[in-house]
C-alpha cells in the first residue's frame, strides 16, 4: 500500500497542478480576443503577443509537467508566466469595494502559490 501511494501521489499532484494551466491555456485560446482585450485594459503591453505567449507557455509547460518529461523546463515555463501575472493583473490594493478587493487578493495569492509550486519542480 505504501509503495502504491508513493508512486500514485506524484502522478496525481502533477495532474492536479498541470490541469489548471492546461485549462487556462485552452480558455485563453478559445477566448483569445477577449483575453487580449482584458490584459490590454490592465496595461499589459503588446496584449495580443502576450496572450499568444501565455497560451504557449501554459500549454507546453503544463504538458511537460503532466507527462513528467523535462519537468524542470515545464516548471520554468509555468513559473515564468504565473509569477509576474499577479503584479500585472490583480491589483487588490486599488480596489475600493470589499468583495472586489478580497477576490483580487485571493487571485494574487493563488498565483504566487502556484509560482511557488512551479519552483518546486525545478529542484
Amino acid at each position: 500500500m505504501q509503495a502504491q501511494l508513493s508512486t500514485s501521489i506524484p502522478v496525481l499532484g502533477r495532474a492536479l497542478f498541470s490541469s489548471y494551466f492546461l485549462a487556462m491555456g485552452m480558455s485563453h485560446l478559445v477566448h483569445f480576443r477577449k483575453h487580449a482585450a482584458f490584459i490590454g485594459g490592465k496595461g499589459v503591453p503588446l496584449a495580443r503577443s502576450a496572450t499568444l505567449l501565455t497560451i504557449l507557455m501554459m500549454l507546453v509547460g503544463g504538458s511537460l509537467v503532466l507527462f513528467d518529461w523535462h519537468r524542470w523546463i515545464g516548471g520554468a515555463l509555468l513559473f515564468g508566466i504565473i509569477f509576474p501575472a499577479p503584479f500585472f493583473l490583480h491589483h487588490f490594493w486599488n480596489e475600493t469595494e470589499a468583495y472586489s478587493r478580497l477576490s483580487e487578493f485571493a487571485h494574487f495569492i493563488k498565483d504566487l502559490s502556484l509560482a511557488g509550486a512551479a519552483l518546486l519542480l525545478l529542484s
